[in-house]
């Protein structure tokens, strides 16, 4: 990752609005905050943790979706119009 991407916690401490303005403006995709020369923390913006958080939400609809159609088995599913039946009265 460059060494633009790291970022001091003391840094960060004395240009907290200069560091969020990069982030939200797209300058920077992320931020990985040291303390002590050692990764702590990421620093994102919200945008770019929503993205994050809906593209893994798919991921594991996807896998879901993936292991039900391995396990189907049309003996043991229940039509459409018996479960309307049984569901609408």
């Amino acid at each position: 990752m460059p060494i633009k991407n790291y970022l001091s916690s003391t840094h960060l401490a004395k240009h907290t609005a200069a560091t969020l303005n990069s982030l939200e403006s797209g300058e920077i995709d992320k931020l990985i905050i040291l303390k002590n020369n050692s990764p702590k923390a990421i620093l994102m913006s919200f945008e770019s943790y929503e993205a994050m958080e809906e593209e893994i939400e798919n991921l594991r609809l996807t896998a879901l979706a993936l292991s039900r159609i391995q396990d189907f088995d049309p003996d043991q599913t229940i039509s459409h119009k018996a479960m309307m039946d049984k569901y609408t009265k």
